[in-house]
């Protein structure tokens, strides 16, 4: 209906801002993005309101100036306060700024001003990702109390329930939702790999959808478990297809880290150039690329300074490595200079942050890392609590994975009380 609608009105601004979201909802990225491109560029022919929401997404979706989506959505709300779409666009920009508690502060108050399932969801949502899950679980017990339901709020709760370890809740709502199984097979195979079942994993991937999961993100939790074989693997059959640029820089993480560093800064520097206005391309991803590179690469020195300029970034959430990645790969830096005070303190940014890692390999390593760091730090009472906490993690994990192999073999020789 929408095309009808431009094929009566060429000029009509507001249906190629229509016909680009609906295209995003059904996963259609090249229309999307053509079609914003087509609306910015009539959008002084729109509404104020209308011209200001087109500008946030064009900045947010398909050049990545979040700077500027950020002010557009200020100026938004200046002029339309009690706008709830605008409040959720600027709380999901400061969420993907890294600006956690401010977006938890605008997400609330949007849920408070207009109570829906969409808006209670988006609350909860914004709260976990700021690990404030006593938070998240409010807004959750508020939407059964008006009998809202939705997709989201069920994901979240299955989400919520991961996040807190709470298997027997995440089971249950894996169960209910067997009809739907992409994204709550999704969390159940994080699950698996997070306590090192990648055998477990392996067999959930196979049975689920072809589309519910993207290998490279296997491999670079592969290659993080120093499985580099099986990483090697995925990373050969991914190279045959074609890739979308978040998902290009979660392979050339992946390359990097299991020491592919010719083809991780090849994959690094087309990105650069095809995405030249991309702040998080800039300040995030792309010094994190480049950073694993010169750990393989033996310079630790050149890693830390590479990732400086990503420190007022690095909690951002974003699709491709906003696992906390930074920190991550500048801790490990740490650990090669045996600067063991600075790695706990980067490590510790992962453990205090669960609900940005913790969906991901490198939160429950994290737990390791940090025993490494207190070792050095000759704080040998706090290193074995470290590695006991990981070793509880991954109790039941597969027994061959190189990391708990090491892992064992390091807590071992800890001294004794």
């Amino acid at each position: 209906m929408y095309q009808r609608g431009i094929e009566i009105d060429p000029d009509f601004a507001g249906l190629y801002e229509d016909i680009a979201l609906a295209n995003g909802a059904l996963s259609k990225y090249d229309l999307m993005a053509s079609n914003l491109v087509r609306a910015y560029q009539m959008r002084e022919r729109m509404t104020e309101k209308s011209r200001l929401n087109i500008e946030y997404l064009y900045y947010s979706h398909e050049t990545g100036e979040l700077d500027k989506a950020h002010a557009a959505m200020l100026r938004a709300l200046q002029l339309f306060p009690r706008e709830a779409g605008f409040h959720n666009n600027l709380a999901h920009t400061l969420l993907a700024l890294g600006e956690l508690n401010q977006a938890v502060e605008v997400e609330d108050e949007t849920a408070r001003l207009a109570p829906s399932a969409r808006n209670f969801s988006s609350a909860a949502g914004v709260n976990l990702a700021a690990s404030k899950f006593n938070e998240a679980e409010s807004w959750l017990a508020r939407a059964d109390a008006f009998k809202f339901d939705s997709f989201n709020l069920r994901i979240l709760k299955a989400r919520l329930a991961f996040l807190q370890g709470n298997r027997t809740a995440l089971d249950q709502a894996l169960n209910r939702e067997a009809h739907v199984p992409d994204v709550y097979m999704v969390l159940r195979e994080r699950s698996e790999a997070l306590q090192g079942h990648f055998n477990s994993a392996d067999h959930i991937r196979l049975q689920a959808p072809k589309q519910f999961s993207h290998p490279v993100n296997t491999a670079l939790e592969n290659a993080e478990a120093g499985r580099i074989v099986e990483a090697r693997k995925i990373e050969d059959q991914v190279f045959q297809g074609d890739l979308e640029s978040d998902l290009r820089l979660v392979l050339a993480l992946s390359l990097a880290r299991t020491g592919r560093t010719e083809e991780a800064k090849r994959i690094a520097d087309k990105v650069s150039q095809e995405r030249p206005l991309d702040l998080l391309v800039h300040k995030y991803c792309l010094p994190t690329v480049r950073s694993a590179v010169k750990l393989q690469e033996r310079d630790p020195k050149a890693a830390i300074d590479l990732l400086r300029e990503s420190v007022p970034y690095e909690l951002a959430q974003i699709p491709a490595t906003g696992f906390l990645y930074p920190a991550y790969i500048r801790g490990l830096a740490y650990l090669e200079l045996n600067d063991g005070r600075s790695a706990a303190h980067e490590f510790q940014k992962l453990i205090d942050n669960r609900g940005l890692c913790g969906e991901f390999i490198i939160g429950s390593l994290a737990w390791l890392q940090l025993g490494r760091a207190q070792s050095l730090m000759g704080d040998n009472e706090s290193a074995r609590k470290s590695y006991e906490e990981f070793l509880k993690i991954w109790k039941d994990a597969d027994p061959d994975i190189p990391v708990l192999l090491r892992a064992k073999a390091e807590y071992s020789q800890l001294p004794k009380k």
